[in-house]
């Protein structure tokens, strides 16, 4: 899967907090948005990702042709997992040692491409989207006061649209020392792609406009992304800006069909595993 990533301070802000990582041979992807003070939240977006990378490089894992695809996605998932959680134990442990950098704390979004799935592991308000079959869908869910009260239904759509604790998350790394990493695990069919971003673009741009704006560029992923952080500096951009996209999926990257029905009722029957189809 081809892949193109770029990221951009914006108009307001005078240092760029957010990080992004693509590795094709694996294939893994990565999106970051550091928060506090005195470059506290710039040195936490690059430690997080920093310390999947060398979490995951540690570890052993079988050949394809040693494993069935259950087995490697219970392993690649956990190991993701564990990587995020070892990312967080790190900032942690930065914190304590350079108490300047206290408060420190980042999202963090992996997604990692093995035998045809995609295994997504999630924190705070960074986002996950997947467009296929002419569809975009967010395959995360935003850790945030204003989801939480979504979910509650305290509140509508339109009205969290205009809120003012819009951007208050609920979940990030080295904001506590137990962090709870959503993990989840999707199909890759033919011709799908996937965008990676932080809230520097999808709190400028609906879903609609994403897929629209991706639609126009003809796979060009440097252009579309480039696209993308145009549209959000000329809509003033107040965040940094960052956006990863890999596609579109090759019949080799992908699942076939038959395999994805022989898969999906044992992949939902998996405790612990999340799986969207």
């Amino acid at each position: 899967m081809k892949s193109f990533g770029l990221t951009d301070t914006g108009c307001k802000r005078s240092v760029n907090q957010d990080a992004f990582y693509i590795d094709q041979n694996i294939p893994m992807f990565m999106v970051a948005d550091g928060m506090g003070g005195h470059q506290a939240g710039e040195l936490a977006s690059r430690l997080a990702i920093r310390s999947v990378i060398d979490f995951l490089e540690k570890q052993f894992t079988l050949e394809d042709s040693e494993q069935n695809v259950e087995e490697a996605l219970l392993i690649e998932t956990e190991l993701c997992r564990s990587a995020v959680i070892y990312a967080n134990n790190e900032l942690q442990k930065t914190a304590v040692d350079h108490p300047e950098l206290s408060g420190m704390g980042t999202t963090i979004d992996v997604l990692k491409v093995i035998s045809g799935y995609g295994i997504i592991c999630h924190v705070g308000d960074s986002r996950v989207y997947r467009i296929s079959n002419g569809v975009i869908t967010q395959l995360t869910k935003d850790h945030t006061q204003i989801q939480e009260m979504i979910d509650q239904q305290k509140i509508s759509l339109q009205q969290a649209k205009s809120s003012t604790i819009n951007n208050v998350i609920t979940r990030a790394l080295g904001g506590a020392e137990d962090v709870e990493v959503d993990t989840l695990v999707v199909p890759i069919r033919k011709n799908d792609v996937f965008l990676l971003c932080t809230d520097g673009l999808s709190s400028l741009m609906e879903d609609w406009e994403i897929f629209e704006e991706y639609g126009m560029c003809d796979n060009n992923l440097e252009n579309t992304v480039k696209g993308f952080i145009q549209t959000a500096l000329e809509r003033g951009a107040p965040d940094n800006v960052t956006v990863v996209i890999t596609g579109p999926a090759s019949e080799k990257d992908a699942v076939s069909h038959h395999e994805e029905l022989l898969n999906n009722e044992l992949l939902r029957s998996i405790p612990g595993l999340t799986y969207l189809d």
